[in-house]
C-alpha cells in the first residue's frame, strides 16, 4: 500500500476514533482534572489526542477502545497536574529565597506527611488492594471503575454491560468490599 493511502487510512481512523469517543475523552478529563490548578481541559484533550495519534501511528491494536482511551485521559490529565504542580513548587521556593529542596522540609511539618501517618496510609491501602483482589473479576472491574469517579452508565458502556448489570456489579461489590475489610479491622461506618 503506498504510503500516502496509508497515512489517509490511518487519518480516517483518527477522526472515526475522535469523532465517537471525544466526548467520553472531555467527561474523563473534566472528571479527573482539579479545578483549582488553572489546566486547561482543551490543552489536555490536545495532548490526549496527540497520544491517540502516535498509537495509530505505531500500529498498536486497541481491542478495547473505549478502555484506551479512558487511560490516556486520566495518564495525560495526571501527567499535566504533575507538570503544574512542579512549577508551582519551583515557583515557591523562588519566591521565597528558598534553595531548591526548602519546600521538601517545609512539608515534613504537615501532619498527614510524618512517617508513622506515611507507613500508616500505605499499610491501609494494602489492605484495601488486597481485599478488592478478593472480589470476583467484573465486580472488582466496576467497583475500580466506579471509585474513579466513573457513573454506572459510564462503567457499562466502557466494559460492554447494560446499565443495571454495571450498577448490580457495583453495589454487591461495594458491599463484599466493606465485607472484606471489615474482617480486617477496618469499619468507617461506625
Amino acid at each position: 500500500m503506498p504510503e500516502s493511502s496509508e497515512n489517509a487510512d490511518m487519518e480516517a481512523r483518527f477522526e472515526r476514533l475522535v469523532a465517537e469517543y471525544g466526548r467520553f475523552l472531555r467527561s474523563v478529563i473534566a472528571r479527573t482534572c482539579p479545578r483549582n490548578l488553572g489546566i486547561q481541559i482543551k490543552d489536555i484533550e490536545q495532548e490526549a489526542n496527540l497520544r491517540m495519534w502516535r498509537a495509530l501511528r505505531d500500529e498498536r491494536n486497541l481491542t478495547n477502545v473505549a478502555s484506551y482511551i479512558y487511560r490516556i485521559a486520566v495518564t495525560t490529565t495526571i501527567d499535566a497536574v504533575r507538570r503544574v504542580m512542579a512549577r508551582h513548587e519551583e515557583q515557591l521556593c523562588l519566591e521565597e529565597g528558598d534553595e531548591p529542596g526548602a519546600e521538601m522540609m517545609k512539608s515534613r511539618a504537615d501532619p498527614s506527611q510524618l512517617p508513622d501517618r506515611t507507613a500508616e496510609l500505605s499499610q491501609l491501602m494494602q489492605k484495601v488492594k488486597a481485599a478488592l483482589a478478593r472480589l470476583g473479576d467484573n465486580r472488582r472491574i466496576a467497583v475500580e471503575f466506579y471509585l474513579q469517579g466513573m457513573t454506572s452508565q459510564e462503567i457499562a458502556d466502557l466494559c460492554d454491560w447494560s446499565e443495571p448489570k454495571a450498577r448490580n456489579l457495583i453495589y454487591r461489590g461495594l458491599n463484599d468490599l466493606r465485607q472484606h475489610l471489615r474482617e480486617q479491622g477496618i469499619d468507617y461506618e461506625s
